[in-house]
């Protein structure tokens, strides 16, 4: 079982002055009493020991001048009351001196002894309360959340723990041999070091008593330094840890790009090699030579589209892609990213309602972004028709507060909904559809980026044997004067 200390033994006050004067009066009395009790048991010369109790009590608790003025009042008391001749305040005998020097002595002592240990008590305590801050503020600056945050935080409790009414404790870049504080009328700067550098401020109330602001100086400072130093490097290390993960999660998607379109980017050099090496025969006929021809210009245009999906990819990664948007036609997007597409592909049919709205957006990312579900829609297709739809839903008569739906519908095998979501992963490639050919796995990416960057949203329907219907929408921002698009013609080319 821990054994404690009596707080009333050392406690860091003392009691009031007049309850020490009260005290050393009854406690006098009370001696004298008790003297006159234990005369008939004990010669008097040897009853003057009754009076030390008050005089040690009195130092102890109130301090060495009413100590000493204790001694002084018992050795009057002693005197005039028992020691002869009795009633007068003489001293007949020398060794009623001794006795007198021993009260003064006792309490000399007593008190002495008693400020030590008061001194070493508020000493501790404050020690304790210093460590206790230095844990609270370990605490909070290395918790693990924000550095920045954590030191308002941390702030609060140091104003509280040296009972200032703020304190403020400012980073500042590392600065080797930077002792310049940045304290005013109103502040105290007191400069943080890792090192030789200067790692930050703590700024304390200016009327701050002298015995504390030294307190601050000599025994906080050094704590405080020492704890944000360790949190300014646990959050470099954060961030290069950071960093790290990136830069690697960055290598294994390039490696995973190299190796993902490594196939796709040979085929078709292969095969415009060979047609070149095949057109400098001689015994070509002029049909054959046109079909190689029509092949090398084929596999020239294959190359070239998954380049400018791959360059497309890396800005979007990047953020260097943004959109410069204007008012644009819907249906000419449409129409543009249809004309992008090999026609022996598929056939395309177009439900545009009339007086489709202004879009703003960026009509080329736009059409780079529609052009990529045109090419997936007609790669699924299996010979039949591709529709594209686009009206109005939803918002007032002209449009405002709408949104502006747009359908690309194809007669494929559909998609199952487990892949809803996987079809628009980087480099996710289906089956290759009726033809057999897959794809980069890089055009639903890009074209979902691409409409999410101008605003829209784009959402997949689709069921195994049903077909599948890419849905884009965008929130519909008219011209100021209400003007829409009045000229796109419905119907079916």
């Amino acid at each position: 079982m821990r054994r404690g200390v009596d707080p009333i033994l050392l406690r860091g006050g003392r009691p009031g002055l007049l309850a020490g004067v009260v005290a050393a009066v009854v406690s006098v009395a009370a001696a004298t009493g008790v003297v006159y009790a234990l005369k008939p048991i004990a010669p008097v010369t040897s009853l003057g020991v009754v009076y030390v109790l008050p005089v040690l009590v009195l130092s102890v608790y109130w301090g060495l001048w009413l100590g000493l003025l204790t001694a002084l009042a018992s050795a009057a008391a002693f005197n005039f009351f028992h020691l002869p001749p009795v009633g007068r305040f003489t001293i007949a005998d020398s060794r009623d001196w001794v006795g007198l020097l021993t009260f003064l002595g006792v309490a000399l002592a007593a008190s002495s002894i008693a400020e030590l240990a008061r001194a070493r008590t508020a000493e501790a305590v404050d020690r304790r309360r210093e460590a206790d801050l230095a844990v609270e503020l370990a605490r909070l600056l290395l918790g693990g959340g924000a550095l920045h945050d954590a030191l308002a935080l941390a702030s609060r409790r140091l104003a509280e723990a040296i009972g200032a009414g703020s304190a403020a404790i400012e980073l500042e870049p590392a600065v080797a041999g930077d002792d310049a504080t940045h304290g005013d009328a109103r502040r105290t700067a007191f400069a943080l070091h890792d090192g030789t550098a200067r790692i930050g401020t703590l700024l304390v109330p200016a009327d701050l008593p002298p015995e504390q602001a030294e307190r601050v100086r000599a025994r906080i400072v050094p704590a405080l330094e020492s704890i944000l130093a360790a949190a300014l490097a646990r959050e470099r290390l954060q961030a290069e840890v950071v960093e790290t993960t990136s830069l690697r999660r960055s290598d294994e998607i390039k490696t995973a790009v190299l190796r993902s379109v490594s196939h796709d980017l040979r085929t078709p050099i292969t095969a415009i090699r060979a047609g070149a090496g095949a057109l400098r025969s001689r015994g070509l006929s002029e049909q054959e030579r046109d079909e190689v021809e029509l092949g090398i210009i084929a596999d020239a245009t294959r190359l070239s589209r998954l380049i400018e999906k791959l360059l497309d990819l890396s800005r979007l990664q990047a953020g260097t892609h943004e959109p410069h948007p204007t008012w644009c036609a819907i249906d000419e997007v449409l129409r543009e990213a249809v004309a992008a597409v090999d026609p022996e592909r598929a056939r395309f049919s177009f439900a545009l309602d009339a007086d489709l709205p202004l879009l703003r957006a960026d009509p080329v990312q736009l059409e780079r972004a529609f052009a990529n579900l045109v090419e997936n829609a007609a790669r699924y297709a299996a010979g039949k028709p591709v529709s594209l739809r686009a009206r109005v839903v939803g918002g007032t008569a002209g449009g405002a507060g709408g949104r502006l739906l747009v359908r690309i519908v194809d007669q494929g095998p559909g998609i199952a909904p487990s892949e809803h979501e996987r079809i628009f992963a980087p480099f996710y490639r289906g089956d290759g559809g009726a033809s057999g050919e897959r794809g980069s796995g890089l055009g639903l990416t890009i074209a979902k980026q691409f409409i999410e960057a101008n605003g829209g949203r784009i959402a997949v329907e689709s069921l195994p044997g049903q077909g599948t219907s890419f849905v884009v929408s965008f929130p519909l921002e008219l011209v100021a004067d209400g003007a829409a698009f009045a000229d796109a013609p419905a119907g079916v080319s």
